[in-house]
């Protein structure tokens, strides 16, 4: 009984506090991986250099404090930063992290000293995902 009970309310636990992934359509998520590319492509050309930490890729790349899911956004672009990662393969990944961003509206506020407009570039993404997803069938 007291296993039947604790499964239950690990059950509800993970229920209402897990990270649902967002449903695409493949048309819908090409437009999100595309975006991905564009942000991994723009990272690789200004911030990134071999061998840079993660942590240092973060501290030039995004926000002061990054919600959780900017702090999944900017590990998903070093990983592919730093990997080296095609662009064929960043599609093949979940990158649905973006759409989630878009649906919150908010964008944390970029470090005075970031060499990378982070604010200004996620509101222009934002805008493209919130614009095309709809209209895509």
């Amino acid at each position: 009984m007291k296993k039947l009970f604790l499964g239950l309310c690990a059950t509800m636990l993970f229920g209402f506090f897990g990270n649902a992934q967002v449903k695409l359509s493949a048309h819908e998520k090409s437009v999100v991986d595309a975006q991905m590319i564009s942000l991994v492509n723009l990272a690789n050309a200004t911030v990134y250099q071999r061998g840079m930490s993660q942590a240092d890729f973060i501290k030039q790349t995004g926000p002061t404090s990054p919600n959780p899911q900017e702090t999944i956004l900017l590990q998903k672009m070093y990983k592919y930063a730093s990997e080296g990662t095609l662009d064929c393969n960043i599609m093949k990944e979940d990158n649905s992290v973006l759409v989630t961003i878009s649906q919150s509206g908010t964008i944390s506020e970029s470090a005075p000293a970031n060499r990378w407009p982070w604010k200004l570039i996620l509101e222009a993404i934002m805008e493209l995902i919130i614009i095309f997803l709809p209209i895509i069938p």
